[in-house]
C-alpha cells in the first residue's frame, strides 16, 4: 500500500511538471505578442514624440493608425495559432482570463482618456505592470516579472514628468519590459525545441 501511495504521489508530480512545461512552451510561443506590441507602442510612442517636436498638427497619428492595425494583425496571427494548439492547459486557460483582464482595462482607461488627461500613460503603464507581472509569474519566467516591476516604475516617474517625456519613459517601458523579454521568451522556447 505504502508503496501504491509514493507511486501516487510520484505520478502527479510527473503530471503536473509536465502540465507546467507545457504551458511554458505554448505561451513561450505566445512571445509573438510581447514582441509585436512592444514594437508597435515603442514605434507609436517614439514617432509621437518626434511628431510633437517638429510641431506637426496631429502627433497622435501614429497611435491612431498603428494600434488599430497591430489589433488586426494580433487578431489573425490569434486565430491561426489557435486553431493549431494540440493541448490547452490550467495555465492557458488562466493566462486567456489575464488576457482578457488587460485588454478590458486597457480599452476602459483608453476610453476615458479625455477625463484623465496626464494621468492616462501612467494607468496604461501600470496596467501594463500588472499583464507582465502575472504572466510571468505563471510561466515562471523572471525577465516579465522584472518587466511588469519596470512599468510599474515607468508608471510612478510618469506621474512627475511632462506629457512628451512620459513618450520616452513609455518607449524605455515597453523596450525592457516586453521587447527584450519577448526576444528572450522566444529564445528559451527555440532552445527547447531543439532540445525536445
Amino acid at each position: 500500500m505504502e508503496n501504491e501511495k509514493a507511486f501516487t504521489e510520484n505520478d502527479s508530480l510527473a503530471i503536473i511538471s509536465k502540465m507546467i512545461k507545457t504551458a511554458q512552451q505554448n505561451f513561450g510561443d505566445g512571445s509573438f505578442y510581447y514582441i509585436f506590441w512592444g514594437w508597435m507602442v515603442f514605434i507609436a510612442a517614439v514617432a509621437n514624440y518626434v511628431l510633437l517636436m517638429t510641431s506637426y498638427s496631429y502627433p497622435t497619428i501614429t497611435w491612431a493608425i498603428l494600434m488599430p492595425l497591430g489589433g488586426i494583425i494580433s487578431g489573425i496571427y490569434s486565430y491561426r495559432h489557435e486553431r493549431g494548439q494540440k493541448v490547452t492547459t490550467y495555465t492557458d486557460e488562466i493566462m486567456r482570463y489575464v488576457v482578457i483582464a488587460f485588454l478590458g482595462s486597457l480599452f476602459t482607461t483608453l476610453l476615458m482618456m479625455p477625463k484623465l488627461g496626464a494621468a492616462t500613460y501612467p494607468i496604461v503603464l501600470l496596467i501594463y505592470a500588472i499583464w507582465l507581472f502575472v504572466s510571468g509569474g505563471a510561466i515562471k519566467f523572471k525577465p516579465l516579472v522584472i518587466g511588469g516591476i519596470i512599468n510599474w516604475v515607468a508608471a510612478v516617474v510618469c506621474f512627475y514628468v511632462n506629457y512628451e517625456q512620459q513618450l520616452l519613459v513609455i518607449s524605455l517601458a515597453v523596450l525592457t519590459g516586453y521587447i527584450i523579454p519577448g526576444y528572450l521568451l522566444k529564445a528559451r522556447y527555440k532552445k527547447q525545441h531543439a532540445i525536445n
